[in-house]
């Protein structure tokens, strides 16, 4: 499985071979952040594809076998640009990524991510990159059944205070959140203490759940809806992870994290781009 490397396997260098996603999740998985466990496959792989058209058999088998060892039911499949997530350019919304794909959607969902970059051409020119820089790794990723997610930004983006942690929060899956989709909870936290400076908890009627096989967009229960999406106590802890991060990077960082039975998982992190 030389196209294929873990999270583990993953080192500070590998960014040719994995993707800007892809080598930060791996570098956050080796400092022992609670990442969930995943694999990439390199960009080695999506250069053959690209001349080939199709996966071969025994390429299949191996993608197949490292879906097994992650011992998940259902995965993550996201692209993973070498000039992804770089301070350099974001590429956020370029590229195609698939929640809870099954093994047996895997193979298809990868050459999916791959066959996205066609439509990429034009943001890469934009951001004067050449073409070896839409080298794509994938990353497959166990998923989190997120009773709770969103995003967080180590620096306050509305006022560019380095002290003020700001966190945003909805129900369920990230996804509609991350599109724009639904209004979140807004938190903002104090980087010294961790205490809650200012919240604005808002009506959250629509959820996105994996339910019947399929992922969809669900109401929230009437009890709920109005309710905080985290407490103070998870605040305090996932603000404490948010500054591990922003100190192990060195700069300010943009995070996608997942709440799932009372645990925090961090899914993304990358520089903040202005």
């Amino acid at each position: 499985m030389s196209f294929i490397k873990f999270f583990n396997e993953i080192k500070v260098d590998d960014l040719n071979l994995v993707g800007g996603k892809g080598l930060s999740l791996g570098r956050m998985a080796n400092e022992g952040f609670p990442v969930p466990p995943g694999f990439v496959i390199t960009t080695e792989l999506h250069k053959d594809f690209k001349s080939k058209n199709t996966i071969e058999e025994r390429e299949k088998s191996d993608l197949y076998a490292a879906f097994d060892d992650l011992g998940a039911t259902r995965v993550a499949v996201r692209s993973s640009a070498i000039s992804e997530d770089s301070e350099k350019a974001s590429w956020a919304g370029q590229f195609e990524s698939y929640l809870n794909v099954t093994r047996d959607d895997l193979t298809g969902r990868v050459m999916d991510c791959w066959n996205s970059v066609k439509g990429a051409s034009e943001y890469a020119k934009t951001q004067g990159l050449e073409e070896e820089e839409l080298a794509l790794g994938v990353v497959v990723q166990k998923m989190v059944d997120s009773e709770v997610s969103g995003v967080a930004f180590s620096v306050n983006p509305l006022n560019h205070n380095s002290d003020e942690i700001m966190i945003e929060a909805t129900f369920g899956l990230g996804e509609l959140l991350v599109q724009g989709m639904v209004t979140p909870d807004n938190y903002v936290v104090s980087k010294r203490d961790k205490r809650v400076v200012s919240s604005k908890i808002v009506a959250k009627t629509n959820m996105l759940v994996y339910q019947d096989g399929e992922t969809k967009e669900m109401p929230v229960s009437d009890d709920i809806q109005e309710k905080p999406c985290l407490s103070e106590e998870q605040l305090y802890e996932l603000s404490a992870t948010i500054c591990q991060i922003e100190d192990y990077y060195k700069s300010p960082q943009d995070i996608e994290w997942a709440l799932q039975e009372d645990k925090f998982y961090i899914v993304q992190s990358r520089p903040i781009t202005v």
